[in-house]
């Protein structure tokens, strides 16, 4: 009789953690990200690298995610903010045409100089880096104990945060 190792659901959701070192792979497996969620996605990056962030793909992904229902919502934390806007214009056309479903804010004075980078959708999938001075990520499509440690956190760093006003568009 011939018997089928089935992997368990362990080995499964073990096999779904991948450690990234190529910046190209990253912005793919940040953009599947985007494509694939459904109610939510959460953003830290002290700055929007235009390489990831200011691709088509991602820009595609997000004005698709906020058009399926009228509930999802993005929000993106950054330190940056002068450098997110000058080097991610897609972005910013999005905010401005999409505020009610895509805000971006400034993080408070006591969290300047945090290294890290996250993106988390829909507190199941994550991607991590944890230092931007570094190409090194983890991902993962499947780990809600660790999505939603890093929702938590970014939650955390959004009721301290601003809204950057220069994303308002001057209306009549």
């Amino acid at each position: 009789m011939e018997t089928a190792k089935n992997p368990s659901i362990e080995e499964k959701s073990t096999t779904q953690r991948r450690i990234i070192k190529d910046r190209h792979e990253v912005g793919e497996i940040l953009a599947g990200l985007i494509e694939n969620a459904r109610r939510e996605i959460v953003i830290f990056a002290p700055q929007l690298d235009g390489a990831l962030f200011n691709t088509s793909r991602f820009a595609r992904a997000l004005a698709s995610f906020v058009a399926r229902h009228r509930h999802n919502l993005a929000r993106i934390v950054v330190e940056d903010a002068e450098q997110s806007i000058r080097d991610n214009d897609r972005l910013v056309l999005l905010f401005r045409r999409l505020s009610d479903f895509i805000h971006m804010h400034q993080v408070s004075d006591e969290h300047i100089g945090i290294r890290e980078m996250f993106v988390v959708v829909d507190h199941r999938s994550y991607l991590y880096q944890e230092d931007t001075s570094k190409h090194e990520c983890i991902s993962h499509l499947n780990d809600a104990h660790q999505a939603a440690m890093l929702a938590r956190r970014f939650n955390e760093l959004w009721d301290r945060s601003e809204p950057i006003q220069s994303l308002r568009s001057a209306g009549l």
